[in-house]
């Protein structure tokens, strides 16, 4: 293997597409095969990536989520038929607004699998009063989820595709079916048999200084300004979101998908979930009318399964991984892939918003020069 080439990218990235700074790792058959960084973590460009910084994964925190929903599914605790209700009484009363403006209730449930597929007809509102509700009252995860059917839903569940808090009320599924915060959940069943630490949903003090730090890009200009390095999900120390509320090291995080790459199996012999549960997550699961909203610009060839993105078209993606690849990006254009035909992880590591070169180019390009470089 000869990674001259995506060495060469990587820092191009940085010195001529105006990409602050990124952190890769590949991992094969459990063994790191490839790391680099380039670019430097401030403004001031003293501080060239080191490797250990912490970032916020955003929605990249949805991959975790939904292995933890998928150990349930293994074990039989949970099925994807469920009726989310089930597990939050709250969403037995649903209503569904109408393209006249009314509301009426919903004809369909939302089950699990809504929840995992995005289907469930639910939004990403922050300026709702819930969310201010739930930042003044403390609420912690179950409570403040419970509290999402107080608005109407954009659909019917099961008709549509929209990026929404449903990985949120996933964890808060995870929360009632296991019996324990989903943090500890987490900690339990998959940071700690890891050996992974410097994870979570709300930093110390002394994480804090270990973030590397966060900008804005702009793509005319293809340069970047400061940006806060705070996160909206860490709104108060009750509430884990599931859908967006992680941080991670760029080490730390790959751990984690490369288990999933290698059947659901750590080196050590550790299952973060059954094998069978993958072939569940290798296929698409949007219907019609909801792929089409799904795939816009920089999806051709992917559907969406259980856990984000899933590729279905390699003639169509242009994508040189294989049919069944899936995984998911993060607002900060972190993004992560999962490869169990190849037992194969990659993680991409930034923390820059508006990153529109990344999503559409730049995460796609890494993909295929880490195939390219493995034929070599």
């Amino acid at each position: 293997m000869n990674f001259t080439k995506l060495d060469r990218y990587l820092d191009q990235l940085v010195f001529l597409h105006g990409i602050p700074f990124c952190d890769v790792a590949v991992m094969q058959d459990g063994k790191s095969i490839y790391r680099h960084g380039a670019g430097f973590t401030d403004m001031e460009h003293t501080k060239p990536v080191a490797g250990n910084e912490l970032m916020w994964l955003y929605s990249t925190s949805k991959v975790i989520t939904c292995f933890a929903a998928m150990r349930l599914i293994g074990e039989g605790k949970l099925s994807l038929a469920d009726p989310v209700s089930k597990y939050i009484p709250s969403f037995a009363n649903i209503t569904v607004r109408q393209p006249d403006g009314s509301v009426r209730p919903a004809k369909n449930i939302i089950t699990v699998e809504h929840l995992f597929t995005m289907t469930g007809g639910l939004s990403y509102n922050f300026t709702s009063p819930l969310f201010n509700e739930a930042r003044e009252n403390l609420y912690g995860t179950v409570r403040y989820v419970s509290e999402f059917p107080k608005e109407p839903l954009a659909f019917e569940p099961g008709t549509d595709y929209r990026y929404s808090l449903c990985h949120d009320v996933l964890a808060a599924v995870v929360e009632v079916v296991s019996g324990m915060r989903f943090s500890e959940y987490l900690k339990t069943y998959f940071f700690n048999p890891l050996g992974i630490e410097n994870i979570g949903f709300h930093p110390t003090e002394e994480q804090k200084k270990r973030f590397a730090g966060a900008f804005w890009y702009n793509s005319g200009t293809l340069d970047h300004t400061e940006h806060p390095c705070e996160s909206n999900y860490d709104f108060n120390p009750n509430y884990e979101s599931g859908g967006g509320g992680m941080f991670a090291s760029v080490d730390e995080y790959i751990k984690i998908i490369s288990a999933a790459a290698c059947g659901g199996k750590a080196p050590d012999g550790y299952r973060i979930f059954d094998e069978k549960c993958i072939p569940m997550m290798q296929v698409n699961r949007l219907c019609p009318k909801a792929l089409n909203h799904f795939v816009t610009y920089r999806f051709h060839g992917y559907g969406w399964g259980l856990c984000g993105r899933v590729h279905t078209n390699p003639a169509v993606s242009d994508s040189l991984s294989p049919a069944g690849e899936f995984g998911w990006d993060g607002a900060a254009a972190t993004y992560a892939l999962i490869d169990t035909e190849n037992r194969l992880a990659f993680f991409f590591g930034t923390q820059m918003f508006g990153g529109t070169y990344l999503y559409a180019v730049g995460h796609q390009k890494t993909r295929n020069l880490i195939y390219e470089c493995l034929k070599q």
